[in-house]
C-alpha cells in the first residue's frame, strides 16, 4: 500500500516535522550529503558508522565494530531515512535526495507517511492487529482504553492465525488470516492481544499519531486517542487506499484481502457502489475461477453477500463443472431448484482445504475420506494477500519471443529468452519478467521505458503512464524493437527487453522460457557494481567483509554461491506459478 496525504495543512505538516524519527532521519541524511561509500552489504563502513553515531548521539559499544549491521539504533534510523525518501543507496554509495531540501507541507507529510507506513509494514503486507487498533481509534468518538483495543485484536483470532511476525513489534499476534476454520479453537491469549495493542499504541505515540492520557481507574491505566496527524494517517489508509471504482476484480480482491474484515467492508464500498449486484458478481466470479484458492474464497464470499438481485449472474455459472459448485450452492440456498452435481461437496471441501495451505491432491483425498469436517463459511474475516501474483487468462493471438538481458552483469551474463502473448499489458509483463529472471519482488518500484515514455504503477506518484493500459504489442511493434525495464530504484537493475520474433497464434496461450544463462543476483546487493564487488568479496576469504557477506547471504561457505546457476525447468516452474 502506498499512502498519499489525503489532507494537507500547515498544522499537520508542522506536527509531522516534530516526529523524532523523522528528525533523526533528516539529521542522518544531512550528514550523508552528496555521498558516502558503502560496503558490499549496502551499509556504512565501520569507521563511518561510528562517525554517524556521533552525529546522531548514539552510544557505540566498546571494542572493534565488525559491521554497521550490529548497531541496531543506527540501522533503525538508516531505514527511516531511506523510507522517508531523504536518502537513497545506489551501488557503492549512498546520497541524500532532493526531498531533504523540500520542506513544503505536502512533501513533509508524504515523508512522514512513508516513514510510518514502513514501520507498520504496510508495503510488505500489513498486520491485521495493527490495522485494527488504528481503525478502532479512528472510529471511536473518544479515547479507548487498552482492554477495548485488546478485545478488538483478540476477536480477530477466531478465524485463524498469521504465520509471520508483526512488522511493528516483531511478535506473532495471531491476527486474522482465513475466513473459515476446521474445528477451530475459540480460546485465545488475551494477554498477547493486550501486548500487541500496547505496542501499536506506543509506535503511534512515538510518531505523533496518537496521544495517551491517564485515567482514574487505577495506577498505570491509560486511554489512547488519535491526534490530527493520526486521523490523517487513517484517512490516507482506509479511504485513500480503497480500490477505485474503475479497478478490476483482481485489484479489488488484492486490496481487501490485505486488511481485516471491518476495514475491508469500508474499503469495498466505492467499488461495489459503482456496479449493480449482478455486475459485481459477474466480475468477481470471472476472477475467482482462475484465482488462488484463498483469494477465490474471498471473491466468492463477497459475491455471496450481494443479495438476491445478483441471481442472474449466479445462474450463468450454475451449469459449469467444478467451480460452478459455488453457484449451485448459492442458488440452492436461495430456494431455487438446481441440478446438484454429486461431486460438488467434495469439490468445495477440497477447494477450502487448498485455501488453508493443503495441496490439491491431499485436499481431494481429505475431502473424499473425511465424513465429519466442519467448515465455517467465510463470513467474518478476509485473508491477507498472498506472496504469489496470479495473472488472469492469457490473451489469445500472436506470441512474442523476447530476450531479457540484465545490463552491466558479466562473468557470467544473466539473460532469459521467453515466449509471451503479444497482447499482455505491461503490468502483467512486470510479473513475468520478475519470475523469469528470479527476482523476489517485495516493495521495490519498477518502470518500463520505450520511445521516450515511461510506464509503471500510477500509484507511485512518479508521473508514469499506467502500465496496465499499455499493451506489449503496442510498445514493441516489430522485431528488433527494444525497451528498458528498471527494477528497484535503489539498486537500479536495468534490463534490455528485445523483441526477437513474432510467433503465430497459439491455440492455448502460455508462458515459457526457452533458454537462459546466469543466476539472478541477490536483492539489495548494490546493483551491477555491488554485485561485482559481492562476487569478488566471496572469492577472497581474507577480505574484511567476507564473513559478514556470508552471514548476510545466509551461506555457510562461499562455495555455496554459484553465479552461473540456471535451471530451465525451475524457471518454467516459476512462470507456471503465475497461472496456477
Amino acid at each position: 500500500m502506498i499512502l498519499l496525504p489525503v489532507t494537507v495543512t500547515p498544522e499537520l505538516a508542522e506536527a509531522a516535522s516534530r516526529c523524532v524519527s523523522l528528525i533523526q532521519a533528516r539529521k542522518l541524511a544531512e550528514w550523508i550529503g552528496s555521498g558516502r561509500p558503502l560496503t558490499p552489504s549496502g551499509v556504512l563502513k565501520p569507521a563511518l558508522a561510528v562517525e554517524a553515531c556521533g552525529v546522531l548521539g548514539i552510544e557505540v559499544p566498546p571494542g572493534r565494530l565488525r559491521t554497521a549491521l550490529d548497531l541496531d539504533e543506527l540501522m533503525l534510523i538508516w531505514d527511516a531515512a531511506c523510507s522517508a525518501g531523504y536518502m537513497i543507496p545506489r551501488g557503492s554509495r549512498v546520497r541524500a535526495t532532493s526531498r531533504l531540501t523540500d520542506t513544503s507541507p505536502g512533501q513533509t507529510l508524504q515523508s512522514w507517511l512513508n516513514l510510518i507506513s514502513a514501520g507498520l509494514g504496510l508495503r510488505e503486507g500489513p498486520c491485521g492487529g495493527c490495522l485494527t487498533v488504528l481503525h478502532e481509534l479512528s472510529e471511536a468518538a473518544g479515547p479507548l482504553d487498552l482492554a477495548q483495543l485488546a478485545e478488538a485484536v483478540r476477536s480477530l483470532a477466531s478465524s485463524g492465525g498469521e504465520d509471520g511476525p508483526c512488522p511493528d513489534c516483531g511478535e506473532v499476534h495471531d491476527p486474522p488470516e482465513l475466513t473459515f476454520v476446521i474445528g477451530g479453537d475459540e480460546d485465545e491469549d488475551l494477554d498477547d492481544s493486550a501486548e500487541h495493542a500496547e505496542d501499536v499504541i506506543a509506535f503511534l505515540v512515538s510518531h505523533g499519531a496518537a496521544a495517551t492520557l491517564e485515567v482514574p481507574e487505577g495506577p498505570g491505566k491509560v486511554k489512547a486517542e488519535l491526534t490530527p496527524l493520526g486521523r490523517m494517517l487513517a484517512e490516507s489508509l482506509f479511504t485513500g487506499c480503497a480500490p477505485s471504482a474503475e479497478a478490476d476484480a483482481a485489484t479489488f480482491i488484492d486490496v481487501i484481502c490485505a486488511v481485516p474484515p471491518k476495514i475491508a467492508s469500508v474499503m469495498a464500498v466505492p467499488w461495489l457502489a459503482a456496479r449493480s449486484p449482478a455486475e459485481a458478481v459477474r466480475e468477481l466470479l470471472g476472477y475467482a475461477e482462475w484465482a488462488d484458492p484463498d483469494q477465490r474464497v474471498v471473491a466468492v464470499t463477497v459475491a455471496s453477500g450481494l443479495g438476491p438481485e445478483a441471481a442472474p449472474a449466479w445462474r450463468g455459472w450454475a451449469d459449469r463443472p467444478g467451480f460452478g459448485a459455488y453457484a449451485r450452492r448459492w442458488l440452492a440456498e436461495q430456494g431455487e431448484q438446481v441440478s446438484v452435481d454429486p461431486a460438488d461437496q467434495a469439490w468445495l471441501a477440497a477447494d477450502t482445504l487448498a485455501a488453508i495451505g493443503v495441496n490439491m491432491p491431499e485436499a481431494v483425498d481429505m475431502a473424499e475420506e473425511t465424513v465429519t469436517i466442519e467448515i465455517i463459511p467465510p463470513t467474518a474475516a478476509l485473508p491477507p494477500m498472498t506472496r504469489w501474483v496470479r495473472l488472469p487468462a492469457l490473451p489469445a493471438g500472436e506470441a512474442y519471443q523476447l530476450k531479457i538481458t540484465l545490463r552491466g552483469v558479466s562473468k557470467p551474463p544473466v539473460w532469459r529468452r521467453i515466449v509471451v502473448p503479444a497482447a499482455v499489458p505491461l503490468s502483467h509483463l512486470h510479473h513475468i519478467v520478475q519470475q523469469a529472471m528470479g527476482w523476489e519482488g517485495g516493495d521495490h518500484l519498477h518502470v518500463f521505458s520505450a520511445d521516450g515514455r515511461e510506464y509503471g504503477d500510477p500509484r507511485s506518484d512518479l508521473g508514469f503512464a499506467d502500465e496496465s493500459k499499455a499493451v506489449l504489442a503496442k510498445v514493441l511493434a516489430r522485431p528488433g524493437a527494444v525497451m528498458r525495464y528498471t527494477y528497484d530504484f535503489g539498486d537500479e537493475w536495468e534490463h534490455d527487453i528485445v523483441l526477437e520474433k513474432v510467433l503465430p497464434p497459439d491455440p492455448v496461450p502460455r508462458l515459457s522460457c526457452l533458454a537462459g544463462k546466469g543466476a539472478c543476483p541477490p536483492e539489495d546487493c548494490g546493483g551491477a557494481w555491488g554485485y561485482a564487488r559481492l562476487k569478488e568479496t566471496l572469492a577472497d576469504p581474507d577480505h574484511e567483509d567476507h564473513e559478514s557477506l556470508l552471514q548476510w547471504l545466509g551461506l555457510d561457505e562461499a562455495a555455496d554461491f554459484d553465479p552461473a546457476w540456471f535451471r530451465l525447468d525451475e524457471v518454467n516452474a516459476q512462470l507456471g506459478q503465475l497461472l496456477a
